[in-house]
């Protein structure tokens, strides 16, 4: 004869609720890790996604270092991307233009805090005047 403790674990087709229970809160934990990163990888697509356009810009329209820096600052800051100007690297050799940019964002995961580091690296040619 079982205990009425065991009965509530078990049923009589032998599927126990403890299964049932971890199932839940692993769907639970992806869902919190989910819409805790969502955002910020389509932001960093976003991101990376402009620059690329801004970087064809600066090598078609001949941009100074300067502008193309305000240029990624404004855009980090309207993806909501924290960016220092120390993050972004401009860099024209072989009649191409490069731009890295380096950053980092911290996510807290109530028991822990991790930082995502992201690397963006664009190129374009030089276009002449």
């Amino acid at each position: 004869m079982k205990s009425n403790s065991l009965r509530y674990l078990r049923d009589s087709e032998g599927k126990g609720l403890f299964g049932c229970v971890v199932l839940i809160v692993l769907f639970i934990l992806a869902l919190f890790v989910t819409i805790k990163l969502a955002p910020i990888y389509y932001a960093n697509y976003n991101m990376e996604s402009e620059i690329k356009t801004e970087v064809s810009r600066a090598g078609a329209r001949a941009l100074t270092d300067d502008i193309i820096v305000k240029d990624v600052l404004s855009l980090a800051k309207r993806n909501n991307i924290q960016l220092k100007k120390e993050d972004i690297t401009v860099q024209r050799f072989a009649g191409q233009i490069h731009i890295e940019v380096n950053y980092s964002v911290p996510v807290d995961f109530l028991i822990f805090e991790r930082g995502f580091d992201f690397r963006i690296k664009e190129s374009s040619f030089i276009g002449s005047l």
